[in-house]
């Protein structure tokens, strides 16, 4: 997939479109791929032009980069959970897993912006 083998953290974030970017974050078991720095400054970009957007009187979808800042920060919370408790390969330490932390964070801040029911968002993590 990459000519050069190389991949940039960062670039793969911002360049690349949302529902690419939310498959990255959504994957499990690659706690490594990205790091602190590209996630928060990509959470931060993603905030702030959401923030302009909804208060703007244009049309413009704001689903995806609602699910976009809510898997960012729930990667941030998930890698963070690992570097406290390490990496988990018995059954009981499977929960830390940046990836499943990116899902419960793009259901939680979806639902707490667009103000839906605690079913739907349930539905959605399931």
């Amino acid at each position: 997939r990459y000519y050069n083998q190389t991949f940039n953290q960062a670039a793969a974030l911002l360049v690349e479109n949302g529902k690419q970017g939310i498959t990255y974050l959504f994957k499990r078991g690659t706690h490594e791929e990205f790091g602190y720095a590209s996630l928060c400054t990509a959470l931060a970009f993603y905030f702030i032009l959401s923030c302009w957007t909804a208060g703007s009187a244009v049309a413009s979808g704001l689903v995806i980069p609602m699910l976009y800042t809510g898997a960012l920060y729930g990667r941030i919370i998930g890698l963070i959970l690992v570097s406290i408790f390490g990496v988990q390969t018995n059954e009981y330490g499977a929960w830390v897993d940046p990836g499943l932390f990116a899902a419960i964070g793009a259901a939680s801040f979806f639902s707490g912006v667009s103000r839906l029911t605690i079913s739907l968002t349930v539905l959605m993590v399931s």
